[in-house]
């Protein structure tokens, strides 16, 4: 096992620091005005250092939205054996921890910069995974199904619906749920039987 050098493990802390600082301003919701500067006077680093990692704002939101994603949120890409829904519920799970940087995500142009990459891989992801949980459906009912499930599976849709119909985080997360599962069962409902062979 390699060892990293004290360059390596300084750099690793300084770009965890700078990143921490963004999230801060993320959750007091005002992330699209911080100065890079002073997100360098936060993290402890100097200027020059963060201009070094990051050398501009499209960089630095860029390498924060994969931190953010796997370290804070820690929220897979793909969708593996458990399946459309059992993947929204444990994702929803782990965003409803974290209320303030669940919105900032949602509402604000740093955050939805921070969202943009994660949610084009998310609608693939589904899509392909519509395709194993359904099979033989057919291609319009798939391209119509997968973005409505890709926006059901976003925390967009569970935020929307806590705040306007003032359930609380876990009740609007099982409504949506609810609503994948009815989808997903419609969707095997329609789609034909093949038709065995004739007797022997």
């Amino acid at each position: 096992m390699t060892v990293p050098s004290l360059r390596d493990r300084q750099a690793s802390l300084a770009r965890t620091a700078i990143f921490e600082a963004l999230v801060a301003h993320l959750e007091r919701g005002d992330a699209d005005e911080v100065p890079m500067e002073d997100l360098a006077q936060e993290a402890g680093v100097s200027r020059r250092t963060l201009y070094r990692y990051f050398p501009t704002r499209a960089a630095l939101l860029a390498d924060a939205a994969e931190w953010i994603r796997d370290e804070v949120l820690q929220l897979p890409v793909d969708i593996g054996d458990e399946g459309i829904t059992a993947s929204f519920r444990a994702a929803a799970e782990r965003v409803a921890d974290r209320p303030e940087l669940a919105r900032a995500l949602l509402r604000t142009t740093t955050g939805r910069s921070l969202r943009s990459d994660y949610r084009r891989a998310r609608v693939d992801v589904i899509r392909g995974a519509l395709q194993r949980e359904v099979p033989g459906l057919p291609r319009r009912d798939l391209d119509r199904a997968a973005p409505v499930l890709s926006y059901l599976c976003s925390s967009s849709a569970w935020i929307t619906v806590q705040d306007e119909s003032g359930l609380g985080a876990r009740d609007a997360q099982a409504a949506v749920a609810w609503a994948i599962d009815t989808l997903l069962a419609q969707l095997r409902d329609s789609v034909p039987v093949p038709k065995r062979g004739g007797k022997r």
